[in-house]
């Protein structure tokens, strides 16, 4: 699946700011810190403990999600949501292109 960064997140120091419960976690999904990521350094990748206790998966120091509605593999629906949510590049960098139409959500 595809995988996000937030812009109101933050790398130095890692932090997640989609809090553990309500809309934000609901819409994007933390990824488990368990999960298996092919074509990125394994230097760049870490994690962090949530503040529900979960661990979640870093990449480059950014906390990473999924999107909900993203269904099957490939999928972006999620790219530019509110111009804070963005697919990650094998760096841990944001892709920023156009957003999707407003009917995508948080």
């Amino acid at each position: 699946m595809t995988l996000y960064r937030f812009d109101k997140d933050s790398a130095n120091p890692p932090t997640s700011n989609c809090a553990s419960t309500g809309g934000c976690i609901t819409a994007w999904p933390p990824v488990p810190a368990t999960t298996s990521v092919g074509g990125i350094s394994a230097g760049l990748v870490g994690s962090i403990t949530r503040t529900d206790g979960t661990k979640q998966l870093t990449i480059a120091g950014w906390p990473m999600y999924y999107f909900a509605k993203d269904t099957a593999a490939g999928q972006t629906s999620g790219q530019g949501v509110f111009s804070v949510w963005w697919v990650i590049a094998p760096d841990g960098s944001e892709i920023k292109t156009a957003a999707p139409s407003a009917s995508s959500t948080h």
